[in-house]
């Protein structure tokens, strides 16, 4: 389970990455890209562009690490269960939203000086599930055996 965990991390980094960097790389060397590098924009442009490329290249760099704080070091081989595959995607769906939100927070704070709830509670959202205790594992658990006889 633990390489399957290394390479999803690895994956969901490169994604955040390269999604970010084609998102804003059109805009930046366009005919209009010039307008974008004053000092009021370069601000937010680095905030909302940085926090996610960062998080995406430490998120390949310290895959392994994540991985091992998630699965225990222990190397278990590749025989994971489902309830495993569901912790994993969880805590991948928890670093997403973190990573993400947290420059739409940062953009919006430095941007305007006002908090951005609806990014707040994304955060606080994937907090939760990254370092939640498995309740999502153990809901999908009694919903998978709901009405089973076991």
């Amino acid at each position: 389970m633990k390489p399957f965990s290394i390479l999803l991390i690895r994956l969901l980094g490169l994604y955040l990455f390269l999604k970010t960097l084609f998102s804003v790389l059109p805009v930046l060397i366009g005919p209009m890209g010039s307008s974008y590098w004053s000092a009021e924009v370069l601000l937010l442009l680095m905030a909302t562009v940085a926090v996610p490329m960062v998080g995406g290249a430490l998120l390949w760099c310290f895959a392994a690490r994540l991985a091992g704080r998630l699965h225990g070091d222990t190397d278990a081989g590749i025989a994971a269960t489902d309830v495993d595959l569901v912790r994993a995607g969880t805590f991948l769906i928890g670093v997403y939203l973190v990573v993400r939100y947290l420059s739409v927070l940062v953009g919006a704070y430095v941007s305007t000086g006002s908090i951005a709830y609806e990014a707040l509670v994304a955060v606080v959202a994937g907090l939760g599930m990254m370092l939640g205790d498995g309740g999502i594992a153990t809901l999908y658990r009694k919903v998978k055996y709901f009405g089973a006889d076991r």
